[in-house]
């Protein structure tokens, strides 16, 4: 019996330290679910925020977003622990959800004609992410999984005077809710944020413009936009239309076919050339077609290029060169980002901004390896926070 007594002291000490040597502060987050508190397991809280940064768009998106948080299985078991956060800021598939169904992901592959379709792990997404943690060294992390879908596609996580201002929801508003209602460490030293294509892009602009809210970024597949791929656009969208019976941009859905030259062209321009002067888009196209042939239009091209990531690190290498981690990558068969994230990576160099970037093959395209690489960068990040006494 004093065994037995002696052992159940030992097991309870054990758990109380566990505790007590991580963050402390007060308590007044989300409760969890109860079937999460019961079985001792990470789990996802989904809820409905009202954000202002997203309010009076002209495109009609709602200001109203499902964000999407991992709360890891100590987020129950030690309810005075504070935890670090990563962000994950998606891309195509657009919608909050990118990295918890399967379906989008098929209609983008056909929709897109992708050559290779996404890794998803068969055991679901929640499964993949406890592995994680419990087998494959990530430390507990708190993960948000905001929504930042616009009406043709992904956010490019920018202000826009048509889309809304994106960039103010995530680096304002959203930190502050989350670090509000959930025990987080509110401090950029146990911030990062991550994302995919589109999302890529906002990561890794707003964490160089925004070094006080994040202080490491991990970019997975950066999209840009130059002028030889702007022009590949504009040549297809008559073929897509062809091919849809209808001409211009269609709402975007997760779960149905989409318009992806034709939307993903009217989306960067809502963007980074809007013009609320100009219905029924309110935006500029950066080129337009003579006689059947489109033709760039230089000073538009000109305001996309100083928009690109190759112009923004130049302009923000001061935030740069404060981050902890810099890390992006590209897969060598990613036809139209693998030269041009080369050429970011050699002028990183140059610059003496310390960074990580990583090729990857097997099959090396634009979606494909997407949780294999996902999966590396959340564990390494969730190891390079400090320890809460540093």
């Amino acid at each position: 019996m004093k065994t037995k007594i002696l052992m159940a002291v030992l097991v309870v000490a054990v758990f109380l330290t566990a505790c007590e040597k991580d963050y402390l502060a007060g308590t007044d987050d989300l409760a969890p679910t109860t079937k999460s508190a019961e079985i001792g397991e990470g789990t996802i809280v989904t809820e409905t925020v009202h954000f202002a940064s997203l309010e009076g768009n002209l495109t009609g998106d709602p200001a109203d977003r499902m964000i999407r948080v991992y709360l890891p299985k100590s987020y129950f078991t030690c309810p005075e622990r504070h935890f670090p956060v990563i962000y994950f800021l998606h891309g195509t598939p657009a919608w909050g959800g990118m990295l918890m169904e399967p379906e989008p992901y098929e209609y983008f592959y056909l929709s897109a004609q992708l050559p290779h379709r996404v890794d998803f792990p068969e055991e679901g997404f929640l499964p993949w992410l406890n592995n994680l943690i419990d087998n494959e060294g990530m430390k507990e992390v708190i993960i948000v999984m905001p929504d930042a879908k616009t009406k043709y596609g992904p956010s490019l996580y920018v202000n826009s005077a048509v889309q809304g201002n994106y960039e103010d929801y995530i680096v304002k508003e959203l930190v502050e809710y989350v670090d509000e209602n959930y025990r987080t460490i509110p401090h950029f030293n146990w911030r990062a944020i991550t994302g995919h294509c589109a999302g890529a892009i906002g990561a890794l602009n707003i964490a160089m413009k925004h070094p006080k809210v994040f202080r490491y970024v991990g970019a997975l597949s950066p999209s840009h936009f130059p002028e030889p791929l702007i022009l590949y656009m504009a040549n297809f969208m008559p073929v897509e239309d062809q091919i849809w019976g209808v001409e211009g941009p269609l709402p975007y859905d997760p779960f149905a076919p989409f318009k992806f030259i034709n939307n993903g062209a009217v989306m960067l321009s809502q963007a980074w050339l809007p013009n609320p002067e100009n219905p029924p888009y309110y935006c500029d196209l950066p080129f337009e077609f003579i006689e059947g042939n489109p033709v760039v239009i230089p000073e538009r091209m000109e305001k996309l290029n100083d928009q690109s990531l190759l112009a923004m690190i130049q302009k923000h290498r001061i935030g740069l060169k404060q981050l902890k981690v810099v890390y992006f990558d590209c897969g060598v068969n990613d036809d139209f980002y693998i030269a041009i994230n080369t050429m970011m990576h050699e002028q990183l160099d140059a610059m003496n901004v310390k960074h990580q970037f990583e090729t990857f093959d097997n099959p090396g395209t634009h979606i494909s390896n997407l949780y294999e690489r996902l999966g590396k960068v959340w564990v390494m990040l969730s190891n390079e926070f400090p320890d809460d006494n540093e």
